[in-house]
Formats: C-alpha cells, sequence, structure tokens
C-alpha cells in the first residue's frame, strides 16, 4: 500500500498503522487459539464470547482503518459466532475449519498491511461458507491455499529447468539447511537492456538490493565475467523469506534491468541450463507478473520494529469467569532494546578493563591511598553494574509459551492430514529466556513435532494392535535447569528402531563392527548429516536434513539436542539451551599463548590430571574419574595450536556438561573468572566448529568463547574429535 492509498483511507495511517497492526495481530492470535479450545470444550459460552468479541474488534479496528476486505471476512465470522454464542446452531468441525481458514487469510492480509501493499486476497469464498454454515447447509470448500501462506509448497512451471551454479559444498550446505527449515530459495533470472554499459555495476546493485532482502549465494555469469564478456543478463541464487513479488519489484527500480523471473530452486539432478542467458530464456517485463511464482514462508521468525511508547492493549476478560487484573505495560522498539543491551554489554567490558588497572597500578604503588580509593570505587561500580546488568537482562526474557502457542494448530493439521488422533500437551509455557533464543527455536522445535506426528505417533489401527488408546499424545515442556533451559518433545508412538540405525550406520561406515554403542548412542546417530530411516520422505518430515538443521541450529544457539527412546512407548527429544546469549560468567583458560573464554555455566569442576592415567580408546581420549570413563579433548589438537616444546607431567582438565552429558577439555592454564560479553564473529566466521562468539578482555585483547554444545555434540554424537 503506497502512501497516496493511506492518505485515500481518510485517516492518517502513518500515525496509528503500527498499533492497529500490533493489536490486530494479537487479536487474530487469540482467536485462532480459542478456535482450537472450542473444538474441544464445545459449547463453553465464556469462550464463544470472548471468540465473538475478538472477531468484533478485529471487525471494527479495521473498519476505523478502511481495511474493507478484512472487515467483510471479519463481519461474516462474527455473525457467524454470534449465531453460536445465540444458541442457535451448534459447534462442528466443519465450523472450526472453516473459522481456521478465516484466521490464515486475515494472517496474510495483515502482512499485506504492514509492507503497505494493497490487500489482494479475497474472501468470498470463506464469505460464503460461513453464510452456508448459517443456513444449516454444507459450506462449500473454501481455497485450501493462499498466495503468501502457503506459496512454498507451488512448484515452477513444468518448461523451468534450473541452472547449475556448480556450488561448493559450503554452499550447498547453505541451500540445503534453507530447505530443512522451510525457508525461501529462489533462482532470480535477470535480463538486461539492449547495450547496457557496465554491465558488472547493474549485477553489483543487484546483489546489494537483494542482501538487504535476504542473502545472496551466488551470481552467474560472475561480475568480472560478465564486465567482460557479452552475457545479456546474469542468474542469482538467492535465500529469502519475502514475497517473490516483493524481491522482484526491488530488482526492477535498477536503471537497465528490464525483466526479473522469479522461480522456487531445487538444487539440479539433471538437464541443467547454460550459464549465459538468451532472450528467449527471460520472461518479458509485461509478462512478468503472471510467470513469476510468488512466494512467502511462514512462521519464520523475523524482527518487527514496534512503537516506542504505544498504549498497553486490554487483555480480554478471563474465561473461567474471575475478574482480571489491569496490567500496565509500554511497548519498547526492539532496535531500542538491542541498543541498551549493547551500552551495558560496553560498560561491562570497561569496568573490566577499570579493575585491571586498578590491579596494574597497586602492584607498582600498594601504599598510594588514591590506588585504594580507586579500587574500593571499582568494587562499588561493580555492585550497580550487576544490578543493572541484572535488570536489563530481565528485559529480554520473554515467556517460551509465544513460541508454543503456534504448535496445537500445526499438530491438528498434521493430525488430519496423516489420519491419525493425537493431543499436544504443552507445559512450561510461563518459562523464560532469552528473546535471541525464543526467535530462533521455532523452527528447531517444528522439525521435532512433525517428525514426532509423522514417524513417532503409529495409526489408530496399529495403536488399537498394540493395546494403546487411539488418541496419541505429544507432549512440549520447557523448565529451568540451573543457568540453563530444558525443552522436551515427547510422544508416545512407537519409538526409534534402533537395530535399523544401527544397520544404515554401519552400511554407511559411520560405525563400525567391534564399536560399542549404547542405545543412547544408537539413537544420537540420527543426527549426522543425511542419515534417514524412512523409507520414504513425506511431505511433512524427512530425518535425514531436518535433524542435521536441528542440531546446527541448536549448536549455534550454545545448546544441544539428546534422544531418550523405548521400543512401543515412545521417544523424548531433550534439548537444553543458554538462558540468555549476551553477557555470561567464563573461566579463562590458557592453551599454548592462546585464551579462551569456557562458558561458567557449563563447568562442573576442574582437575590436575597426571597425562600416564591419560588413555585412547577407539581414537578418543578418556581418563577415570570416581570410577567413570570422562572423553577428553585437547584445546590444542582441536585449534591446531603448535605443540609444546616441552611436555609438563601434569595437565589441567575442565569437566564441563550439559545435563547428563560431561566432557573434559584438556588445557595448560586456569586464568581464573570473568564476566564477558558475548559478540558475534560475523558471517564469515560465524559457524566456526567449537567457536560460539568472541569477547574482550581487561587488557584490551579479544578472546574466543567456547561454544560446549558443539564440543560434546562432536564426541557424543559423531563420536570423533
Amino acid at each position: 500500500m503506497s502512501q497516496d492509498d493511506d492518505k485515500n483511507q481518510g485517516v492518517e495511517l502513518g500515525e496509528f498503522l503500527d498499533f492497529y497492526l500490533l493489536d490486530s495481530q494479537e487479536q487474530i492470535e487469540r482467536l485462532g487459539a480459542g478456535l482450537l479450545q472450542l473444538e474441544k470444550e464445545g459449547g463453553n459460552i465464556g469462550l464463544i464470547n470472548d471468540l465473538f468479541r475478538s472477531a468484533h474488534s478485529l471487525k471494527g479496528a479495521s473498519g476505523t482503518m478502511g481495511f474493507t476486505p478484512i472487515v467483510e471476512i471479519t463481519h461474516a465470522a462474527e455473525d457467524l459466532l454470534d449465531r453460536l454464542r445465540q444458541g442457535k446452531i451448534d459447534v462442528s468441525l466443519e465450523m472450526i475449519d472453516v473459522l481456521l481458514a478465516v484466521t490464515d487469510r486475515v494472517k496474510a492480509m495483515l502482512e499485506q498491511v504492514e509492507k503497505r501493499q494493497e490487500i489482494t486476497y479475497g474472501s468470498e469464498d470463506l464469505v460464503n461458507s460461513m453464510k452456508a454454515l448459517l443456513n444449516g447447509e454444507t459450506a462449500p470448500a473454501a481455497s485450501e491455499k493462499t498466495e503468501q501462506t502457503f506459496a512454498h509448497e507451488e512448484e515452477a512451471p513444468a518448461s523451468f529447468v534450473p541452472l547449475d551454479f556448480s556450488l561448493s559444498e559450503q554452499e550447498r550446505e547453505k541451500v540445503n539447511d534453507a530447505h530443512g527449515m522451510g525457508h525461501g530459495v529462489f533462482e532470480l533470472d535477470v535480463k538486461l537492456a539492449p547495450n547496457t554499459l557496465m554491465k558488472a555495476v547493474r549485477a553489483v546493485m543487484s546483489i546489494q538490493r537483494l542482501e538487504g532482502m535476504g542473502k545472496v549465494i551466488k551470481i552467474l555469469p560472475s561480475v568480472e565475467e560478465l564486465e567482460a564478456g557479452q552475457a545479456d543478463g546474469f542468474s542469482v541464487l538467492f535465500l529469502s523469506d519475502e514475497p517473490g513479488e516483493e524481491i522482484r519489484k526491488e530488482v526492477l527500480e535498477i536503471t537497465d534491468i528490464t525483466s526479473v523471473a522469479i522461480f522456487p530452486y531445487l538444487t539440479p539432478e539433471s538437464a541443467v541450463k547454460e550459464p549465459n542467458i538468451s532472450n528467449n530464456e527471460i520472461v518479458p517485463q509485461e509478462t512478468a507478473n503472471h510467470e513469476t511464482v510468488k512466494q512467502s514462508i511462514p512462521d519464520v521468525p523475523k524482527e518487527k520494529s514496534k512503537p516506542a511508547a504505544a498504549p498497553a492493549v486490554p487483555e480480554q476478560p478471563p474465561t473461567n469467569g474471575e475478574s482480571s487484573t489491569q496490567v500496565h505495560t509500554i511497548r519498547v522498539d526492539t532496535v531500542r532494546m538491542d541498543n541498551l543491551i549493547n551500552l551495558v554489554g560496553e560498560m561491562v567490558i570497561t569496568r573490566t578493563r577499570l579493575v585491571q588497572i586498578g590491579l596494574d597500578l597497586k602492584s607498582q604503588y600498594s601504599t598510594d591511598p588514591m590506588v585504594n580509593n580507586l579500587n574500593e570505587a571499582n568494587v562499588y561500580l561493580g555492585r550497580l553494574m550487576n544490578d543493572l546488568q541484572e535488570s536489563v537482562m530481565r528485559l529480554r526474557m520473554v515467556a517460551i509459551g509465544t513460541v508454543f502457542n503456534r504448535f496445537p494448530r500445526l499438530v491438528r493439521d498434521l493430525a488430519k492430514k496423516t489420519g491419525k488422533e493425537i493431543d499436544l500437551v504443552l507445559k512450561g509455557e510461563d518459562t523464560e529466556l532469552d528473546k535471541t533464543v525464543v526467535e530462533v527455536i521455532g523452527d528447531p522445535l517444528m522439525h521435532l513435532i512433525r517428525n514426532s506426528v509423522d514417524h513417532g505417533i503409529e495409526s489408530p489401527e496399529e495403536r488399537r494392535a498394540a493395546g494403546k488408546p487411539v488418541h496419541g499424545t505429544v507432549t512440549l515442556d520447557a523448565y529451568h535447569d540451573g543457568n540453563h533451559i530444558a525443552i522436551l518433545i515427547s510422544d508416545d508412538g512407537g519409538g526409534l528402531d534402533l537395530d535399523k540405525i544401527k544397520k544404515i550406520a554401519l552400511t554407511k561406515g559411520l560405525i563400525n563392527e567391534r564399536e560399542e554403542l549404547s542405545e543412547n548412542d544408537i539413537a544420537n546417530l540420527i543426527f549426522l548429516p543425511g542419515f534417514s530411516t524412512a523409507d520414504k520422505v513425506t511431505d511433512i518430515s524427512g530425518r535425514g536434513v531436518g535433524m542435521d538443521v536441528v542440531k546446527k541450529a541448536l549448536n549455534n544457539l550454545g545448546g544441544m539436542v539428546d534422544i531418550t527412546t523405548r521400543k512401543g512407548k515412545g521417544t523424548t527429544f531433550t534439548i537444553r539451551l543458554p538462558l540468555t546469549l549476551a553477557i555470561i560468567q567464563a573461566l579463562l583458560v590458557e592453551v599454548r599463548d592462546e585464551i579462551y573464554a569456557v562458558p561458567l555455566s557449563s563447568v562442573l569442576e576442574t582437575l590436575l590430571v597426571n597425562r600416564s592415567d591419560i588413555k585412547t580408546v577407539g581414537g578418543l581420549q578418556m581418563v577415570q574419574l570416581r570410577g567413570n570413563t570422562l572423553p577428553l579433548i585437547s584445546l590444542q589438537e582441536k585449534f591446531g595450536l603448535p605443540d609444546a616444546e616441552t611436555l609438563q607431567n601434569e595437565v589441567f582438565v575442565v569437566v564441563v556438561g550439559f545435563g547428563d552429558k560431561v566432557l573434559g577439555l584438556i588445557v595448560d592454564e586456569l586464568r581464573g573468572q570473568q564476566e564477558v560479553v558475548i559478540k558475534s564473529l560475523g558471517d564469515f566466521l560465524n559457524n566456526l566448529p567449537g567457536i560460539a562468539g568472541a569477547t574482550i578482555l581487561g587488557d584490551g585483547k579479544v578472546t574466543l568463547i567456547l561454544d560446549i554444545g558443539s564440543l560434546l555434540q562432536d564426541v557424543l554424537v559423531t563420536r570423533k574429535i
């Protein structure tokens, strides 16, 4: 929607649009969750009244803003809910299906409003369905797909042949990860005007614009080849969660670009196009709108700016009849919040520097009273900084229920699609963790839940034959575990086929016959890249790419995942994550001349071990600790540091762990404890194995922070250092 359109609505939309969107999104989420509850509870009049009020509020706000398509569809929903609360019609599965489809359609409309686009979605099919239900008739089939909600399921035209971009292993891995996480992967075929000068410049400008909407993987021909060659266009392999039409429009704004064709991209397995683009391979500008596949991936976490101080949205009255308590809140732009966190982090670094200066001065001028005063002030400043840091970190904490609440609808739809009867049980929704973790954890959880539904829970016939209740249960639970949060995804299905997993691992050479593996070790093999036990890959899940992507996503958060399974009883995935990703306590260790920071929340104890007590079993160093075997990793070997000129008889071992998984890190020296601020290493160094980030010490030097989850996963899952 353009700015002119805003003025034509008769309201200065810029002033109120952000608040309208926030309120409407909350109303539609409340409506969707309430409908799922209504499906279980039937004629709960209090719940029906709440649903009616949500539809009424949404209709009224949309009418005030002039969004007629939203008014039309919500007005019909309001009529249906009004007839329901009057007791003139009964709740039915068909009614729930139609109203849930209404929530999907309104969400898609709100996405267009948020992007200042015209609302192009129709509502006639759903309005007709709701009118039929009002008249006691069977609702006509509504459109099952909307352009943006399900666009990633569409296919490219039959004539489209994907270009062979000759991807490197790393580039192919990024594309596979994007597919596995459900993000958009596109091929953009760009046509330049005849006799275009500085073709390479046009390509660079395109890349710059695209980087603002996603990630460019590769361009063919390359920029250098474009400048030297005769190609009349170029192709881009691009990852993005933006609609295809928006991507096309962005590139078309560049001078001398005449058309852009966009196609969903799968890695070619057979015939491919030549890198040079000929005229007949480009969709002409006047027809590009019809040939372009429009895409948008749902449920991808995205940072959204919120008004700095919008009025609080009053909560709806509780359905249990209790009086509600007034809540005073203020919405703050997330950019401002992140800036505040960064400033506190810089203050922590500066305080550490002041403490170091004070210690240096005391070593030289121990009797000077001014030095003592400085150190006393540093102690007091430290107390204030700790209080400030704790208060600011609480601002980042959000309830994990904001993620959990999206899954009841997912499980309902998947169960209906697979013909299974499944109940989703949610626990620990009030458990809080860092907002950054909450934003990223949604995709891994979705993969695990989809696999529990598709592979874990048996069909009603199989469950009945096994003497189980016909209804399967998937449980999603979260709770605090020390300085970490644990998330459990459990099902009461048939469990993993460990014999089959071991057989496949042997066939692929991932393990050998003589290797002794526990049941837990065998189960964790499914996280290896490309490992799959599925006889066929369904459109709901596939244990190959998906499980590997889950592990990578959790490792990037400094967490890990573990499996317990019992044949015929079910499977539980246990995820452990740090509570925060901003400021942590760390143990500094020295390896050769390098200093590394080990998150203190993962440190269990430190040991002094004689080298003669360290044994090597199956290529893995181990030591006996109080009757148990402790696997070891030498950080010097792990990070390729030079050997010491002389070996000491004893080495320090830092014992770290997540849950019941432990590992010993062999280091040269222990340097003490320090509060550190986690800094990102950037896109190029962000995925270094075993490294979670970097920090700045009191002397100004940069130190790497170890990723304990990744190191544990190396030993306990891949069984190699």
